[in-house]
């Protein structure tokens, strides 16, 4: 299908999609915050100020996964969560119409 085809909103959908794809990370996931005690009787942790750690968690193939990701990481980790996300949503507008142009030409 010839770009000059499709309409405004949909050129606008792959448009973000290929600069999705080209110029991003991208992490299926979700992240969790987890909060901790370490065991050493001397920290903070001790008193109620817990340790917290972000997790990207991801289930394959049916198992659980996850990691702990390094604090100097969770900003681009963050990011690449949220523009997956993103990916995803302008897929499924791009099948919403797909699916009315399938709609419309069985009219014919």
């Amino acid at each position: 299908m010839h770009r000059s085809n499709l309409s405004a909103s949909e050129r606008r959908f792959r448009s973000r999609l290929t600069q999705l794809i080209q110029q991003h990370w991208l992490l299926r996931g979700t992240l969790s915050v987890r909060s901790r005690k370490c065991g050493k009787p001397t920290c903070r942790c001790t008193t109620g100020e817990l340790h917290t750690s972000l997790y990207l968690v991801q289930s394959q193939q049916g198992q659980p996964r996850q990691v702990c990701i390094p604090r100097d990481w969770e900003d681009r980790v963050r990011q690449a969560v949220s523009d997956y996300q993103e990916m995803q949503l302008l897929l499924e507008e791009l099948s919403q119409l797909e699916w009315q142009r399938v709609r419309e030409r069985r009219k014919e």
